[in-house]
């Protein structure tokens, strides 16, 4: 398939939309391109602009032979993370998870999902 303006266009961006107290409007972002922002007084007027951002966003990148980020896919994950810690922090997560009675994956995956509702 041709990766064209249409074939950008199709993908299932994310987009993050949410009010700011500081700007009065609504700020809107596409998770993928980090730094495309736009705003507007409504959040389906940031859905637009964040489109006709999109679009000129790829026409430029297209025109100029730059990388364009595609949305991440659920498909592309299996689930295993390498994580890395000190041995002192290990340590504590398996005091932890021995008092809890449970795995430290289990440990770290509650407050993974902790952490994620914060966020949402």
């Amino acid at each position: 398939m041709e990766k064209n303006v249409d074939y950008y266009l199709k993908l299932p961006y994310s987009y993050i939309v949410e009010w700011s107290d500081e700007d009065q409007c609504y700020l809107g972002s596409i998770v993928e391109l980090e730094k495309h922002m736009t705003c507007g007084d409504t959040p389906e007027d940031v859905i637009i602009n964040l489109k006709d951002a999109l679009k000129a966003y790829v026409m430029t990148s297209l025109a100029n032979n730059m990388e364009i980020a595609e949305p991440l896919k659920m498909a592309d994950f299996k689930g295993n993370i390498t994580y890395r810690t000190t041995g002192e922090k290990h340590y504590h997560l398996a005091k932890a998870a021995k008092m809890l009675d449970v795995s430290i994956n289990s440990l770290i995956d509650s407050a993974v999902d902790a952490k994620l509702k914060e966020i949402a």
